[in-house]
Order: structure tokens, then sequence, then C-alpha cells
């Protein structure tokens, strides 16, 4: 169930307050809760218990996304549970992960037609997730008629709230032509409003239109400066794209020493085959290979290699 960005309340705030220490002990890692974060969540049942939705919901959240032997382990069934309590009491976000459960089988037993119930109440009040699941839905022809054009009415929906995956799959099926006509100038437009949010995978992909000049004029500097983007946040496609512009000097100065570390992180990270060959084609002197690997051991998320 993808529930990132699921709840961006209170609730969440504490959910972020209550991290987990990592402690190693002989056998592997143990997780410790500290006083506080156990004084937390038992304020947050007591909330809940007393039938306040928003603590509800987090409760759901935390059962749904927890980590075993933590403070409050992986347990999806109790999570259906706190969901359909806030749910019943008209809580949008609550009505979106129960309905996603019900789909997906997760803590219930899978029901598409209850699951389908769930995410239109909460569709209707405009939860972008509830949107954008119903539009695959009726795509799909799960626990709904088949019906392309309610499918794209709800991406609309979905996108419009400013939703970047909503906005990065509709820009991708009038890219494809898919349900509808092909429609480039929509696809950027977007992925544009996408990537402006940081989506990586707009960010890639609308270099990549940049890079070939399709849809939009031709301009492989903005489409490094894109793929830049992408890349520092570990976007695969783009890490590659980038180490093979930096290799045959398009868009950037050649730069082996750029080109190698980029195409090391898609294949070690990523696993990209195609980057591992581009890597394993390249031949540093010793030194910039040391340099390169030490470029490698102290990469970060959200470093860009310059």
């Amino acid at each position: 169930m993808s529930l990132l960005n699921i709840y961006k309340g209170s609730a969440a705030l504490l959910f972020l307050t209550m991290l987990f220490t990592i402690e190693a002990n002989a056998h592997g890692y143990s997780w410790f809760a500290t006083t506080e974060q156990v004084a937390q969540l038992a304020e947050l049942k007591k909330h809940a218990e007393a039938g306040h939705p928003n603590a509800q919901f987090s409760l759901g959240y935390m059962n749904d996304t927890g980590r075993d032997n933590g403070i409050m382990p992986k347990d999806t069934r109790k999570a259906a549970e706190w969901y359909e309590k806030a749910a019943l009491q008209g809580h949008a976000k609550a009505q979106s992960a129960l309905g996603q459960a019900y789909i997906k089988g997760f803590g219930v037993p899978q029901n598409y037609v209850i699951g389908v119930d769930w995410l239109q109440k909460a569709a209707d009040q405009g939860d972008a997730d509830a949107q954008l699941e119903l539009g695959w839905l009726y795509a799909g022809s799960k626990g709904i008629p088949d019906d392309p054009a309610k499918a794209l009415v709800w991406w609309q929906h979905a996108a419009d709230r400013d939703f970047a995956h909503a906005q990065f799959t509709l820009g991708l099926i009038y890219n494809k032509g898919e349900i509808v006509p092909r429609d480039i100038s929509n696809t950027v437009a977007l992925w544009t409003r996408a990537s402006m949010q940081g989506y990586h995978p707009a960010q890639s992909s609308l270099g990549s239109m940049y890079h070939s000049g399709e849809g939009v004029p031709k301009d492989v500097v903005k489409a490094v400066g894109l793929w830049e983007k992408a890349a520092a946040f570990g976007f695969v496609d783009a890490q590659y794209n980038l180490a093979l512009a930096y290799h045959l000097g398009s868009g950037v100065e050649k730069n082996e020493l750029m080109a190698y570390a980029w195409a090391n992180l898609a294949a070690e990270y990523g696993g990209s085959e195609i980057a591992k060959k581009l890597r394993n084609s390249i031949v540093l002197p010793k030194d910039k290979q040391e340099l390169a690997n030490h470029m490698f051991t102290n990469w970060q998320l959200g470093q860009t290699y310059r």
C-alpha cells in the first residue's frame, strides 16, 4: 500500500518524533524506545481510544509501517482496525488507506467492492491517493466496470490537486497514447509541474525529452540539469543518463571521472547492467580511480558530483 503522502497533519508530526534508536548487539540490531517515546505513544493511544480520528489514523499508519521488535511492530490487521474507526467518522485519509487495504488484502480479506466503496468516499472528499487508485481500478476493471473515461477523470482530479505521482502517471498516459490520444504537450506540462515539486521520475523523463527535443525545443544543457536533480536522490535512470552525458560530452564538458562516478552509483546501488557496462568501459589513471572510489564510498543521498 502506498502511504508516502497519506498524512500531513499533527498526527504525522507525532509519528516523525517517534524514530527509533538503533543499537548493535551480538546478534545484529535491536530497536529501543526512549521513555519519552513510550509516553508519546501512550498519549496517542489515549486520544485514539477516546474517539479522535486523527489519532486513530496515526495509530493505523504506525501499525501499517511499523518495524519488527520496535515500539510499534508492523501489524496490518490492527492498522485496518484503526483505519476503519477513523474512516467511519469521515476521515478521508483513513478511508483511502482502508480502501487500499481491502484492494490489496492487507489486514483484511481482499474485497474489491468494499475497497472501491471506501476509496470513492475518500475521493469524493478530494483525497488524491484515492483518486489515483480509483483511476487504476477503472482502467483495469477491478471491482468496478471498465471505464477509461472515468479513469481519466479521476487521474485528472488527482493531478489537479498537485499530487506529483498523479501528474507523472497522467503524463505517461498521454505520452504513450493509452486511453487517450497521444498528446506530448500535455505530457510536458504535467511532468514540468511534477518536476517542480521534486518528483524524480518526472525530472528524469523530462530531461530525456529535452535531450531528444521531443515535444520541447532540444536543450541538452537543461536535460543535464534535470538529470542531476533526479540523480542526486538515487534515481538510477537519471544517474545513467548523466554518466553517458559526461562520457559523450553532451550538454556538459566531457569528463570521464564524472562519467565513471555516476555510472558506478547506478551500477552498484541501482543494479543497472547498462550502467555497469559503461563504467567498465572507462579506464581511469590510478589517481583518478582512487578518487572515484573515494567519491563512491563517501556519496550521500542528495549529493551531486560536479
